[in-house]
């Protein structure tokens, strides 16, 4: 199965990713984006941490668009939970489909895992059973940044998977992780496939935090691409599209020409030799998990 286009709204409203020099998007661009978006992307992923994204979607999303949304709830400040939480994330939730302008979601994700494990996690779960036993969504999940982040999480809540994959950072793919998910029944979608636009950079542009081995080693994939006659964007959506375990990736775009530029990259053949990929890996979490660069 060949993974699908899902595009990511943070930077709709935030400024958003390390090498986004514009900042958050304009509404007028978003509207024009999202309209060109109709013919090639199945999915938007958004959150209500991303400042007003879900505001501008439900004002800019076009008449009669085929787009199936899927939000998060995001992390929960209190450290236990009892059954009065639950009419607040009801509200939480009903507030993010008035935003939107929709009925109900394709998916909702929590954005920490971890909440389930609080005292009273049981009243989160059950709540979130209830929205897709009332069909208000379709799907239930999390979102991950490493494997122990679905530790203790019950299969039931499991849907859909958000997860962290790109060249770079093949962690969840090389541990089995993307393989259970799968023959469980779950739907996985990849986010961070350009590691927030960095892969696609050339290492001269790099931020100067960046190691001499970690820099060398993005040099060299900029050379295979001149010896592959092939952009960097094609490596990094190449390697996305011979993983047959994805439903999705998450794409982040700000403009329609860096829409264009994706929809020749992922109609292109994919420059990969059988599983040669497979070598580009990174061990350093310096540099695959963002959560770890210098602010």
């Amino acid at each position: 199965m060949t993974p699908q286009l899902c595009l990511g709204t943070a930077q709709f409203g935030l400024a958003y990713g390390i090498t986004n020099a514009a900042g958050q998007v304009s509404e007028s661009e978003v509207a024009q984006l999202l309209q060109a978006a109709t013919s090639c992307i199945r999915w938007l992923d958004t959150a209500q941490a991303y400042g007003n994204a879900e505001s501008v979607l439900g004002r800019q999303l076009p008449v009669g668009h085929p787009f199936q949304l899927i939000s998060k709830l995001p992390a929960q400040p209190q450290q236990r939970f009892t059954a009065a939480d639950q009419p607040i994330w009801e509200q939480a939730f009903h507030a993010s489909c008035e935003r939107l302008g929709l009925q109900r979601l394709d998916a909702l994700l929590l954005h920490a895992p971890a909440d389930l494990s609080k005292p009273g996690g049981e009243w989160l779960q059950e709540w979130l059973i209830g929205l897709r036993d009332r069909r208000l969504v379709q799907r239930l999940g999390v979102s991950i940044y490493g494997a122990a982040d679905l530790d203790g999480v019950d299969p039931a809540l499991l849907d859909l998977v958000q997860l962290p994959l790109s060249l770079y950072d093949q962690r969840l793919l090389k541990d089995g992780t993307l393989a259970l998910l799968r023959a469980r029944g779950t739907a996985v979608h990849a986010r961070s496939l350009f590691l927030q636009g960095l892969l696609l950079t050339p290492a001269e542009h790099w931020p100067s935090w960046v190691g001499p081995e970690v820099r060398l080693h993005h040099q060299q994939l900029e050379a295979l691409a001149l010896e592959r006659d092939c952009q960097l964007i094609e490596l990094a959506l190449g390697f996305a599209l011979m993983q047959a375990d994805l439903e999705a990736v998450v794409i982040g775009l700000c403009s329609c020409r860096e829409l264009a530029e994706l929809q020749l990259a992922w109609a292109a053949i994919p420059p990969w030799q059988e599983r040669e990929w497979h070598t580009w890996a990174l061990q350093d979490p310096g540099i695959i998990d963002p959560r770890n660069w210098p602010r």
